[in-house]
């Protein structure tokens, strides 16, 4: 077999090579959980030039087996204040359902360092959602765009 022929065929054995195992770091069951989102509704190019930024703030059930409700989600400020309450009513999230909250990006009241509030419980333990804010620039603007994940800060402990 030629060199060439010889690394082809290396090439294509190393990109058909299975993909690494990822396992959950945690599978732990709850009844209800607190999680802490930080969001940004401006970031900084120059100390004195800023970019707005719309947040979208979006809670995925990764049960599959179990829906949760949404009961809580608030909007902080910069400062830990709170803005305003996204969530009209508790909204239920079937098995792998998602639920999405916008704050636009001509709403500046959040300041630089944002965040949310999402509270959530279960009837009976379910897996923890995942819980993320995508911030990107407004339309026709090329810019930055990111994610930031949540974190939880108390939690109910299935039984």
């Amino acid at each position: 077999m030629r060199p060439t022929a010889k690394l082809f065929a290396l090439a294509l054995l190393l990109n058909t090579a299975p993909a690494p195992v990822v396992f959950a770091l945690d599978l732990t069951k709850a009844l209800g959980e607190t999680i802490y989102v930080p969001a940004y509704s401006r970031i900084f190019s120059f100390p004195d030039r800023s970019e707005l930024l719309a947040a979208t703030l979006t809670v995925h059930n990764v049960d599959p087996q179990n829906p949760l409700t949404v009961t809580k989600v608030d909007y902080h400020g910069e400062d830990g204040k709170l803005l305003k309450s996204i969530l009209d009513a508790p909204l239920r999230l079937e098995p792998l359902g998602s639920a999405s909250f916008l704050v636009p990006s001509n709403d500046t009241t959040g300041g630089v360092g944002a965040n949310f509030l999402v509270e959530w419980s279960a009837d009976q333990g379910a897996l923890s959602p995942l819980t993320e804010a995508v911030m990107v620039t407004g339309p026709g603007t090329p810019g930055p765009s990111f994610t930031s994940r949540g974190r939880v800060i108390s939690r109910t402990a299935a039984e």
